[in-house]
């Protein structure tokens, strides 16, 4: 099988080129799950190591919030066929209501996940709740693109909701815990503080040493 790192396309890019962020690449190195910035678009995987994503959500108080992004990215025939795409809820969520200084609380509102019939929610406690599958086709042109719903009902106040997760692929280690900062209703100047925090409060050291020993490279760190 081949490792992900060898269909990857290597790319040096600035914080300022990633400015919405990008979805979770996912690729595999020495037996373990590694994240990357993933752009379906470009067929490459950036920013290897990263741990920190973003995502805008869309809707209301009385409504609920929604988000599409980030979704998932894994290159094209990379994998083995019919390898499962999962992933883990690492503990509650936490909540920012965008005043003062940045802090992350539990919050009160629970997001879910969900892709067709398959749902998990984040738990009330540090708990972790096991996702699900998805297949991934090794013989899809394009590679693998699929996206979840990612959920908070009518009533989730406005403001900056952090998710912790980790990946898992069939036969290989867990990734190390990744954040994605869901921006609900707030302007992009807060977001943007939120993104600083959890780089360099809720991620406090690099991620991705054994990325940078492999491939021989620095990724810049995303930045909105």
């Amino acid at each position: 099988m081949r490792s992900m790192i060898s269909v990857a396309v290597f790319a040096a890019v600035s914080g300022s080129a990633l400015a919405d962020g990008g979805d979770f690449g996912l690729w595999t190195s020495d037996g373990k799950v590694q994240t990357a910035v993933g752009d379906h678009t470009g067929q490459v995987l950036l920013n290897f190591g990263e741990r920190v994503f973003a995502a805008d959500m869309l809707g209301s108080v009385a409504t609920g919030w929604e988000a599409e992004e980030p979704g998932i990215f894994i290159p094209e025939a990379s994998l083995p066929d019919n390898t499962q795409v999962g992933f883990n809820i690492l503990g509650n969520l936490l909540y920012w209501d965008g005043t003062g200084p940045v802090s992350a609380v539990g919050a009160s509102a629970a997001m879910t996940l969900r892709f067709g019939p398959e749902s998990r929610v984040t738990p009330g406690d540090a708990s972790t709740v096991a996702g699900f599958g998805i297949n991934y086709d090794a013989d899809a042109i394009g590679g693998f693109d699929e996206h979840y719903d990612h959920l908070l009902g009518a009533g989730a106040a406005e403001g900056i909701y952090f998710l912790q997760t980790s990946f898992t692929l069939t036969g290989f280690s867990d990734s190390d815990s990744v954040w994605t900062v869901f921006n609900a209703g707030l302007t992009e100047l807060r977001h943007d503080e939120a993104i600083e925090y959890a780089e360099t409060v809720l991620v406090p050291a690099p991620g991705g040493a054994g990325v940078l020993a492999l491939a021989g490279l620095i990724g810049a760190r995303r930045r909105r």
